[in-house]
């Protein structure tokens, strides 16, 4: 050891002189502070290579140069100080000891208190370095109070009273950092100094002295951390702090000594039973302050004072007995809004406290009751946070009190009122606009079907209320709750509640109660499913519960989904019932979709998102119940139900909207499975239709289903089943020019013809159009050997439906008439004779071709023919551009039947070409071009030039109508590239056609940079040049 000792003064004592020296040169200025700064950093180095041999003479040795130093402390600049400090903490951990004399000790003291506190520089630089000197010099301080320092003031014994000034000059400095200080690593560095001092002092008396002080600074910063920015790792030391302060001055070990007579207290220096009353009072004031923390983001901040709190409640229990129910509930806060791990982990602690200490759940109990009485108040008002606070409080001491099975008779009322009106306050508060969010139901038929159709699946209801992200953690709160009451006792209380306030009850509270009881059925079904058994009570309370809510459910779905009075929300919430009784039942659920599966579908034809969802999402929950392969083929087994209920609402002119919705949701379900059981419900829809006409919003309800209808049936053709399957164009003569031999030849035809005027010869001119389906052109393909099959059910219905809406084309309604439009459209290719081998379809299909033609080019020229008004075709655009697509398709399946009402037809056409053109190039001028093609104007003129391309390739023109098509195809739609019009032209007459592109491609248009490939004649030898258009 004398070696190892010899051998650090000899390494130690040349820097030792050359710091010595080298202070004294500064002092008389004969030395800078950058040598004085190297001369510290050797020192440093030096220290830490014989930290390990130094002991309290080396110390000593060591420390008498550093005294030079810190005596021109405030000429210093900070560095140096810092690198002195940095020495001086050395010699304290690894030199002295547990060897500092008193007296250097408090001189020390009284120099790292000077240089803690500062001088109180402005400099911002400075200031920084000032910050790492206090930080150096609590540090110093810190091991002060664990070297010997602490024997000569107080530790294993009594201050001296005249040390009593210094620890108190000492204790300002840290309390004074700890709070006012912006450095973090300052306050961090000023609160491990104070714990050393609270350590390091066994006296009572002078602890006690302090103890006001200390609670009172760090009180103020705990509570200031919830309205400021305090760094958290403060707010945690500050917290350790005060749980040593407390156990230490407070604790239940010291009640013996403490409670002392006011007599004997000026000779004890035990507290006095007045002075314990006192300080516990003012220490439940600053745990008040400080306990807010539990809400911290932080969890090291909230682990911190967990620990505190439980302390107190096993240390300090008897002397702070008053904060115990503030303390609790804080326990009960921090346990609950903590991760799972650490929430269970806190509750098992709270559980063997209660376990050692029963009397603790009276207290927990009286709680409770008080957070159950301000639930209605705190669900009502606009602070969510405090809500979920509030309800998670709730959830953790219901379960906590049922784990020690706690007696809560008395107790069932007043929960389960306060719990239905703590969720009608806060659905009072819900936003109206997220509540009743309302889309178009037919932009959400395709998804809605298609999810309704797939196979089994998971199915999720959405949230009815509270769907926002902070009412959704509301509403966990809620569900936590009933979750807690599912396995009591009280849940039997609970649902004789919520049986008797459903009946009792409307509006808001009605909703309310329901809700509770979907959720509350909803923990049971979990159970249910996890365990085998619905719960655990007695089979008859749970059977009633359930069949009386159920029952409830039904009366709530069978008022009309079209009742005002009926809020959406209680119509969702018994659908989830309905969901949840089919969950329960399974199969044997069958026999109650008599009454179940009606209002379903109903519901799913409503125009609100939620509800719409709510029923598609019930009926997939009902079918893969009952073990249908999927929803559709359950209305399909269930399909006379609801034919009959349909039924009787239509022939008893029920004019509400709820049968067509049914219908119109069966149809769109299960497709074409179920048209052979409408052609009765057709019938009956066409005798209202004739007596209501003169409700458009009804008939325009009952030909949406028809509309389906027709859609449906049109898929069992064979045009559906092979794609494949085209439209016989109508053949082109080749263009040939007329020659004189030509012209003779038609002249001895001619001649050859009777005479019509010569009475003998006259005979009865047949009729053109009944000739053409009596006796089929040479175009006609030749029938084939198969006997055609008689017509189905299914496309006997939709020929009915076709024929039976021509009549309702004049109405008034606009979208009426479109819907009817669409409605021809789309069952005309499944009837036409090319698309199926069925028997009778062309004697019946150009009959009706006939039929409609009037009704439809009166849609196009006559768009309102009911009123005196006269108005032009682009008066009602888009009922316009439906016409033309539907005309366009009977063009394309009536073929060469209706070349003779074209070519009357043709002037007609002209004019509104003429007038659509028009239309489009004004608006290309105003919008340009790229705006103007996605306008109606540019869509009707489109759909204008397909209706002629369509009378060119599949009616057939005669050679009078030639010019006229060439005028209306060879301009603007020829250059434009329009599909399908140059190949339709160059039937008629390619050298035409040749002759348009070669002018096009002349003028030059502005916008129209592409010109037409230029196509030579080839022959060999010969080369043809360019023809030039002037």
């Amino acid at each position: 050891m004398d070696d190892r000792r010899a051998k650090a003064f000899h390494l130690l004592k040349p820097p030792c002189v050359d710091l010595s020296q080298t202070a004294l040169g500064y002092k008389v200025r004969k030395s800078t502070a950058k040598d004085l700064l190297k001369c510290l950093e050797r020192l440093t180095e030096t220290l830490l290579a014989v930290s390990r041999s130094l002991d309290a003479k080396l110390a000593d040795y060591v420390f008498f140069p550093l005294s030079h130093v810190f005596s021109e402390s405030k000429e210093l600049p900070p560095r140096l100080l810092e690198h002195a400090l940095s020495c001086l903490r050395l010699l304290i951990r690894h030199g002295w000891r547990d060897h500092l004399s008193s007296e250097v000790g408090k001189q020390l003291l009284i120099l790292l208190a000077f240089l803690a506190a500062g001088n109180n520089a402005t400099d911002s630089k400075s200031k920084q370095v000032d910050e790492d000197v206090a930080t150096i010099a609590f540090d110093c301080t810190a091991s002060l109070f664990h070297s010997s320092v602490a024997s000569s003031l107080g530790r294993n014994g009594a201050i001296s009273p005249d040390n009593i000034p210094l620890l108190g000059h000492t204790l300002t400095v840290i309390l004074d950092a700890i709070s006012n200080s912006v450095a973090t690593k300052v306050r961090l560095a000023a609160c491990t100094s104070l714990l050393a001092l609270i350590h390091g002092i066994d006296d009572e008396e002078a602890l006690r002295n302090f103890f006001p002080g200390i609670v009172s600074c760090l009180a103020k910063v705990l509570s200031a951390g919830i309205r400021s920015k305090t760094p958290w790792k403060v707010l945690e030391a500050c917290i350790q702090l005060l749980e040593e302060t407390l156990c230490k001055v407070l604790s239940d070990s010291t009640l013996p000594s403490a409670v002392t007579t006011v007599r004997h207290s000026t000779a004890s220096k035990t507290p006095t039973q007045r002075w314990t009353e006192a300080t516990a009072g003012q220490v439940k004031i600053a745990l008040s302050t400080v306990l807010p923390l539990r809400y911290h983001d932080r969890p090291d901040v909230q682990e911190a004072l967990c620990t505190l709190c439980l302390s107190i409640l096993t240390k300090c229990q008897t002397m702070l007995g008053d904060c115990t129910s503030m303390i609790l509930e804080a326990l009960v806060s921090l346990s609950s809004h903590a991760a799972p791990e650490v929430s269970r982990r806190r509750s098992q602690r709270l559980q063997q406290i209660f376990a050692s200490n029963p009397e603790l759940l009276d207290i927990l109990k009286d709680s409770l009751y008080g957070w159950t009485v301000a639930l209605p108040r705190v669900a009502s008002s606009n602070d969510e946070i405090k809500q979920t606070r509030t309800l998670e409080q709730l959830s953790n001491a219901f379960r906590l009190l049922s784990a020690h099975g706690m007696d809560m008779k008395g107790f069932n009322d007043l929960v389960t009122s306060n719990l239905q009106s703590g969720v009608a306050s806060a659905i009072k508060l819900s936003s109206p606009n997220a509540i009743t969010s309302v889309a178009n139901g037919n932009t959400e038929l395709s998804r809605v079907f298609q999810f309704a159709t797939s196979s089994r699946g998971d199915h999720m209801f959405s949230p009815v209320i509270f769907d926002s992200a902070s009412q959704g953690n509301i509403a966990s709160g809620f569900k936590m709750l009933v979750e807690q009451f599912e396995d009591s006792t009280m849940c039997t209380e609970l649902q004789r509640s919520l049986t008797e306030s459903l009946k009792n009850t409307t509006g808001i509270e009605q909703i309310a109660v329901l809700w509770l009881t979907v959720t509350l059925m909803t923990f049971q079904s979990l159970q249910n499913s996890e365990n085998g058994e619905w719960l655990n009570l007695p089979t008859g309370h749970l059977e009633s519960f359930a069949e009386e809510t159920y029952s409830f459910s039904l009366e709530i779905l069978d008022r009309s989904a079209y009742d005002d009075a009926v809020d959406w929300r209680l119509q969702a919430l018994s659908l989830e019932i309905v969901a949840l009784q089919a969950k329960a039942q399974g199969q044997c659920f069958r026999g109650e979709l008599v009454d179940a599966l009606y209002p379903i579908l109903e519901r799913m034809g409503s125009n609100n998102a939620a509800l719409q969802h709510h029923a598609v999402t019930c009926l997939g929950v009902v079918s893969d119940s009952c073990e249908y392969p999927s929803a559709s083929e359950l209305v399909v087994q269930n399909a006379d139900y609801l034919v009959n209920a349909i039924a009787v609402k239509l022939n008893t002119f029920d004019i509400n909207p709820q049968a067509s919705q049914v219908m119109l949701m069966m149809v769109r379900l299960c497709g074409s499975a179920i048209i052979p059981y409408l052609d009765d419900l057709t019938e009956s829809i066409f005798a209202i239709l004739a007596s209501y006409h003169g409700y458009p919003r009804l008939v325009e309800s009952l030909f949406e289903v028809l509309n389906a209808v027709v859609e449906e049936g049109a898929r069992v053709s064979p045009r559906a089943i092979e794609p494949a399957a085209k439209t016989i164009p109508s053949p082109r003569r080749p263009y040939k020019p007329i020659t004189i031999i030509d012209v003779v030849a038609q002249l001895q035809v001619l001649k050859k013809r009777p005479c019509h005027n010569c009475p003998s010869t006259r005979s009865p001119e047949p009729d053109p159009e009944i000739s053409s389906i009596r006796e089929p052109d040479e175009t006609t393909q030749p029938s084939t050997s198969e006997d055609p099959s008689p017509p189905s059910k299914a496309l006997t219905l939709v020929y009915t439906i076709t024929q039976q809406t021509t009549h309702h084309l004049s109405t008034p309604s606009p979208a009426l008439r479109r819907l009817l439009l669409t409605l021809i459209a789309s069952s005309l290719p499944s009837l036409s004779p090319q698309s199926t081998t069925q028997a009778d379809t062309d004697a019946s299909f150009l009959p009706l071709v006939a039929t409609l033609w009037p009704h439809i080019t009166r849609q196009i020229f006559s768009p309102t023919p009911s009123t005196s008004q006269t108005t032009t075709p682009l008066a009602d655009l888009p009922t316009l551009l439906t016409a033309l697509q539907t005309l366009t398709i009977i063009s394309q399946h009536g073929g060469s039947f209706l070349l003779s009402r074209f070519s009357d037809l043709l002037p007609k056409l002209q004019n509104l070409y003429r007038q659509l053109q028009q239309a489009m190039l004004h608006e290309e001028k105003t919008l340009g071009r790229s705006r103007a093609s996605r306008s109606l104007k540019f869509k009707t003129w489109d759909q204008m030039v397909g209706l002629l391309v369509t009378m060119v390739v599949y009616v057939g023109i005669t050679r009078e109508m030639e010019d006229a098509v060439f005028e209306m195809l060879g301009g603007e739609a020829l250059l434009r590239r329009r599909e399908g019009v140059r190949d339709a032209l160059e039937g008629l007459n390619p050298d035409a056609v040749w002759s348009l592109e070669e002018e096009g491609n002349s003028k030059k248009d502005e916008g129209w940079d592409e010109k037409w490939e230029k196509r030579k004649p080839v022959v060999d030898g010969w080369e043809f040049k360019d023809v030039e258009f002037r």
